[in-house]
């Protein structure tokens, strides 16, 4: 399979099942099985109907990872997707019913994947695995080097949440997935006339997973990744502006955004720490900070022009998939609160948007220039 590809795995046979195998009742659905090729690791993902318990072991001669899944059923065989070349950590894939109560997802490891991770995501709930080579989790690879070495000028702009997914909703009917695509078309408007290569995970409205957003990223090798979102609080007076990197220190107000871009809960987030603690988090960051100040000061720049009152909630850091998973620097900008109404109605004018795209373009474009000129002085 091709890097960052997409492979939906609908056949294969483990079927160790007693009897005819006919399906008991009452069992939730494996609805997709996704595999993700990264330059220094690979992801799978499994997909169920519902909320399941499961666990993983490993198996050898072949090496193999697996993961048994309780109460599930898979409907039917599964085929098995094509090699996905010899750099890849992962052989094969495949998954079938292991008994007539659980289904097993194995997967082949090559000579060197010695390191895995497995957690879970909901809504919809997703079992998700990635397999590292041998150094890869802890060593940068060339293609690391990339950011020393050009300057930036492919953009992938991420507008959060879309189809299926609103997001945050807010007072008279707003929408987060609806807000941040309008500002993210007029962002990428801007970006363009100033001489960037755009991409958009998505330019409409439509269902994408957090790995299908920097899947895409990865595959195009961008330069900048920028998740545009907007936030909710149970605090209805809460108003203003935030961006975050990605870390694995946070506070709990950072806490309850990132479960809910996540689609996980608090307690999952744990795990989730202590997943991404394990790993090398600290190459991309130097870059990361300074894109996050640069489009930090000049949103609220922008903002403050039309709309005075607009409160600097600050740069901060919290363990954001959507951000751990790309392999470039990445950023998340909270753009405003749907929750408050005063802001609900800005958030819902293309005046606001207008606004909002210059102010994270200027950002860009700060960083850029101050990137180049540390390539030329050699910094």
């Amino acid at each position: 399979m091709s890097r960052g590809s997409r492979l939906t795995l609908l056949a294969g046979v483990l079927l160790l099942v007693l009897g005819a195998g006919k399906r008991p009742a009452g069992l939730l659905d494996v609805t997709d099985v996704r595999v993700f090729d990264h330059p220094n690791h690979t992801r799978v993902v499994v997909e169920l109907s519902g909320s399941a318990r499961y666990h993983t072991g490993t198996l050898e001669d072949p090496a193999r990872l697996y993961i048994d899944i309780d109460g599930v059923w898979i409907e039917a065989p599964l085929r098995e997707p094509r090699s996905s070349g010899a750099s890849a950590p992962l052989r094969r894939v495949r998954a079938g019913q292991n008994t007539l109560q659980r289904a097993r997802v194995v997967m082949e490891l090559a000579e060197g994947s010695v390191k895995h991770h497995t957690f879970h995501l909901k809504q919809p709930f997703r079992i998700v695995t990635d397999v590292y080579r041998a150094g890869s989790a802890s060593e940068p690879t060339p293609d690391d080097d990339r950011f020393d070495q050009r300057p930036v000028r492919r953009i992938v702009l991420d507008p959060g949440h879309g189809g299926k997914d609103p997001g945050a909703r807010g007072r008279g009917g707003v929408k987060e997935k609806d807000v941040v695509l309008r500002v993210s078309r007029l962002l990428r408007d801007r970006l363009r006339q100033a001489g960037f290569e755009v991409v958009m995970t998505r330019e409409r409205d439509e269902y994408l997973s957090l790995e299908e957003r920097t899947a895409v990223a990865n595959r195009l090798k961008g330069d900048l990744f920028i998740s545009i979102h907007a936030n909710a609080s149970p605090n209805r007076k809460t108003t203003g502006v935030e961006t975050y990197l990605l870390d694995t220190r946070y506070d709990r107000q950072t806490a309850r955004v990132a479960a809910r871009e996540n689609g996980t809960s608090i307690g999952q987030l744990n795990e989730l720490q202590r997943i991404l603690a394990s790993l090398r988090l600290g190459y991309h960051e130097r870059y990361a900070v300074r894109l996050a100040r640069e489009i930090h000061e000049s949103l609220l720049e922008s903002l403050r022009r039309s709309y005075r009152g607009t409160s600097d909630l600050g740069v901060k850091h919290g363990p954001f998939l959507v951000l751990f998973m790309a392999d470039m620097p990445a950023i998340l900008v909270e753009v405003g609160f749907v929750s408050n109404r005063a802001e609900a109605r800005r958030l819902s004018s293309k005046a606001f948007a207008r606004a909002a795209a210059a102010g994270i373009a200027n950002g860009i474009v700060r960083y850029r220039d101050e990137h180049a000129r540390r390539l030329v002085a050699g910094r």
